[in-house]
């Protein structure tokens, strides 16, 4: 397949489905005050949404192997899209917490899917680099989501309900597209050559070869999540402690700089061993987080932070194409499975709890993350050294 539309179709599908999971973070203060309720409660939503993602993303990977992924990504759309329309019209913190569950269950079923389908395309030729593109497509997404938040709710003055909706209604609508959505034609393959035995064999990713994939791949998923989620949520938090003044403009410069890099990464990933590409990356969040540390425990230095953080983003494209790497990895009848379980590990406990074990490591926020994103790197790296990919590895450039 080349790149052309249906790419293009599935690119569109992964950016909305960022688009709806990074919403919630624009409306926090609007729901706490609606619901008369501290930030950090409504924020428990987050966490859920993760949680939901990493069990989501791991039932859709086995129904993906199941149905199809064309149909397993229709059901995901449909699973987050209701998810945030049925958001708007919560009558409490409970409701929402239920309801974001949902759409991380759809988004990052959605996500594990696409990661299978794009591994799974003929023309090698932009696979890495499309896999890098999107990861950064969740920059994006999130940078749409401001824009949103700031259109309805700064400049029209409706309220958090509307904003949902309309996220929602943008996601569904999307859906017209369903007949553009290409199926993968080596999942055909291997379903028709199966002669109507066609079954999904879960306990396989746990075998042979493929073991050492699951449990390294494993290792490196939470490694890659447990740096990225915290990064990516606390440092406007961070920023904001500091008083830096239109601290967003930093975090719009460090979105875009970590799409470039990603981009970047993924395009030398089409060159390159995947491990020889992620290697100078994970090494240089270690750096970076390491001097991060440093930093934030010398107050005098702490005016370095903007500097250092726009570097931990670039720096975290060690991730950027690795959805599309360990799916390439399995075999066809296991692979959105085998794919989706190492996810699952990474988005449960690095999503899910990444934040939190942040936050309450002790008063210095920026010294709690240095340290998060240090031990994170080197999880990251202990992977790298460990995992044996083979002859399975997918980096022809034809």
């Amino acid at each position: 397949m080349k790149f052309n539309y249906k790419l293009i179709i599935i690119l569109l599908f992964f950016l909305l489905s960022a688009y709806a999971m990074y919403s919630i973070t624009f409306v926090l203060v609007p729901v706490s005050l609606y619901f008369h309720v501290p930030v950090s409660v409504v924020t428990l939503a987050i966490t859920l949404s993760w949680i939901g993602g990493a069990i989501g993303g791991f039932i859709f990977g086995m129904v993906a192997d199941k149905i199809g992924r064309k149909r397993a990504i229709i059901i995901s759309v449909i699973i987050y899209s209701l998810g945030t329309i049925f958001a708007g019209l919560i009558n409490s913190v409970y409701e929402l917490y239920f309801l974001w569950f949902l759409v991380g269950m759809g988004v990052n079923g959605e996500n594990g899917i696409s990661y299978a389908l794009v591994s799974e395309f003929e023309n090698t030729m932009h696979r890495g680099m499309t896999g890098g593109f999107m990861q950064g497509l969740y920059a994006i997404g999130s940078l749409l989501g401001a824009f949103s938040a700031y259109i309805i709710i700064e400049v029209l003055s409706l309220n958090f309900r509307i904003f949902f909706i309309v996220i929602g209604v943008i996601s569904i609508i999307s859906l017209i597209l369903y007949n553009k959505i290409p199926e993968s034609s080596i999942w055909l393959k291997y379903k028709n050559s199966s002669n109507g035995n066609y079954k999904i064999e879960i306990g396989k990713i746990f075998t042979g070869r493929v073991r050492n994939i699951t449990i390294f791949g494993s290792l490196i998923s939470l490694g890659s999540f447990l740096f990225i989620i915290p990064l990516f949520s606390l440092a406007p938090t961070e920023l904001e402690n500091l008083n830096v003044y239109n601290y967003y403009f930093i975090i719009i410069i460090g979105t875009f700089a970590a799409t470039i890099f990603y981009t970047f990464s993924g395009y030398m990933y089409e060159r390159k061993n995947a491990k020889d590409v992620m290697y100078p990356f994970a090494a240089a969040s270690l750096i970076f987080s390491l001097i991060f540390i440093l930093i934030n425990a010398h107050g005098g230095l702490r005016f370095l932070n903007e500097l250092f953080l726009i570097l931990l983003f670039m720096s975290s494209a060690f991730f950027s194409f690795f959805g599309i790497w360990i799916s390439s990895l399995y075999p066809p009848n296991i692979r959105a499975s085998g794919a989706n379980f190492t996810l699952l590990v990474g988005r449960f406990f690095g999503g899910g709890f990444g934040p939190i074990i942040t936050v309450i490591l002790g008063k210095n926020l920026g010294v709690n993350m240095g340290i998060v994103l240090f031990i994170s790197s080197i999880i990251v790296l202990v992977g790298l050294v460990f995992i044996r990919p083979g002859s399975m590895e997918k980096i022809n450039n034809t």
